[in-house]
Order: C-alpha cells, then sequence, then structure tokens
C-alpha cells in the first residue's frame, strides 16, 4: 500500500467484514467482538493510517469498537453496519437508486 500511495494513487483502508473474505471469516457477522479480534482491528487500522490510507472503512465492526478506533485515528473513518459511531456513516438501502 505504501508504494501506491508514495507514487500519488490515493489509498481508502477496509476494515471489519471484508466481502472477499466472507466465507474465511464464518459468514457475514461482526468482525471485532473479543478482545483479541478488536486489538488486531486497532492495530490494523493504525497500520493503514501509517501507510498513507487516507479513510478507512469499518464494516459490521461493533459501535464502541468503531468509536475507539475513530478517535486513535487522525483520518476519517466510514461506517458500514454496526458502526454507528465511526467519522461517517454509509447507509446501503437496496430500493435506493444511483
Amino acid at each position: 500500500m505504501r508504494a501506491l500511495v508514495d507514487v500519488g494513487i490515493p489509498v481508502m483502508g477496509h476494515l471489519g467484514l471484508t466481502p472477499q473474505s466472507v466465507h474465511a471469516l464464518g459468514g457475514h457477522r461482526v468482525q471485532g467482538r473479543d478482545d483479541k479480534s478488536a486489538a488486531r482491528l486497532k492495530d490494523d487500522a493504525k497500520a493503514l493510517e501509517d501507510a498513507g490510507a487516507f479513510a478507512i472503512v469499518l464494516e459490521l465492526v461493533p459501535a464502541p469498537l468503531a468509536a475507539e478506533v475513530s478517535k486513535s485515528l487522525t483520518i476519517p473513518t466510514i461506517g458500514i453496519g454496526a458502526a454507528r459511531d465511526a467519522t461517517a456513516r454509509c447507509s446501503c438501502c437496496p430500493t435506493c437508486s444511483a
């Protein structure tokens, strides 16, 4: 990621439920519920910020964890799902049109 940022390509991180890994994560489930996975998510968020991400999506992350992560970073977070305490929220609706 750092190589992309270094050549001027903006990168947004994505933590929590990552759809490409849904089967490895046990299905569509809230991520970061236990202490170990919450600590890993916090460490990963800081690593993304340190590598130059301009923002991070937090998907299906418990609200208290999203708030903690968001407060610990200087870049914005965007919550999808349970992350209502992120910097901003994405509300996805199947009946909404683009």
